[in-house]
């Protein structure tokens, strides 16, 4: 889809980062559990929406990318807005559930909201999984 090496190399690095930070908060709720059986479950909570919030991010310049290359006819810079002009003219692997998502990223990023480690997680895989079908990346 985006057919700037040197802006899917970008992509691909920051969507890397994602993946390393999605491990890290693995680790540190293993660990953390590990050490302390009485810590907060909702610790882990926390801990995800980071990764969770970078995702998204990863997902809005690839949108703007391919703004910027003329798939995607908006004036809108907002990842909701990109993502409704989008609609037709991109193949999503689920546009419904990614929009949903966005919704629950907008609630982080503006309300304030923390959301469980499962649906966290589960929002990234459903990036990474349309990341790939794009052919962004290669792989989860």
């Amino acid at each position: 889809m985006i057919v700037n090496p040197r802006s899917r190399a970008l992509l691909q690095a920051e969507w890397q980062t994602v993946v390393e930070m999605r491990e890290r908060m693995k680790g540190l709720v293993i660990s953390a559990f590990a050490v302390d059986a009485s810590t907060s479950p909702a610790f882990g909570d926390v801990l995800y929406n980071l990764p969770f919030r970078l995702a998204f991010e990863v997902l809005k310049k690839v949108l703007l990318q391919a703004k910027a290359e003329g798939l995607i006819t908006t004036s809108q810079q907002r990842l909701a807005d990109l993502m409704e002009s989008a609609i037709t003219s991109l193949s999503w692997t689920n546009w419904h559930s990614l929009r949903d998502a966005v919704r629950r990223r907008n609630e982080v990023v503006h309300g304030g909201k923390l959301l469980g480690d499962e649906q966290c997680l589960q929002d990234i895989a459903d990036v990474e999984a349309q990341l790939i079908a794009w052919h962004i990346i290669t792989s989860a």
